[in-house]
């Protein structure tokens, strides 16, 4: 009787330590906001652009950018922002396209529904030459490993899918003042 009780007593421990549930770790995809961010407000975090696009052929957007930012230099990492009016629009008219151009199955060729920027999507990847340091290029790849809709605004970020959604967040916590 005592084993199981001291088992039984263990084991509560054990839950009562762990105060997260499975969501609380979770970043979410999309996120609304009552804040309307603009790109002012992007660029006052540090955000750095390297190109505006013509966003013409982008529906309800009211601008968009290539760039890159980090907390610091050694964490820069490629961003696509995208500016809507709303959240809703961002959602209806942003969501299908920004999940067309992220992730291993990204369209980042001619066949993409919004053609600007597509070579600011593609990356080089490649390997080693064996038995030298020598790089050798071994196709394109996909830049944009996840995106996120938060509020307004839709980010496609740099990197493999759950390191693309940390650096998206990064920059969003940073947006509202918190690190």
């Amino acid at each position: 009787m005592n084993k199981i009780l001291i088992s039984a007593t263990f084991f509560l421990i054990i839950l009562g330590c762990s105060n997260e549930s499975p969501k609380d770790n979770q970043l979410e995809i999309i996120s609304n906001t009552e804040k309307i961010i603009t790109f002012e407000d992007i660029k006052s975090i540090g955000f750095k652009k390297n190109r505006t696009y013509d966003v013409s052929g982008l529906s309800g957007a009211t601008g968009a950018w290539y760039g890159f930012w980090g907390e610091t230099r050694s964490e820069t990492k490629d961003y696509e922002i995208r500016i809507y009016k709303s959240h809703s629009d961002a959602v209806s008219l942003g969501k299908k396209l920004a999940e067309e151009v992220t992730g291993d199955d990204a369209i980042i060729t001619k066949e993409a529904t919004w053609k600007e920027g597509i070579k600011d999507r593609r990356q080089v990847g490649g390997g080693r030459t064996k038995g030298t340091l020598e790089l050798q290029a071994t196709g394109i790849f996909p830049k944009y490993g996840n995106y996120v809709i938060y509020g307004n605004i839709i980010l496609l970020c740099e990197g493999q899918e759950e390191i693309a959604l940390e650096s998206c967040w990064k920059l969003i916590n940073t947006l509202n003042g918190s690190k």
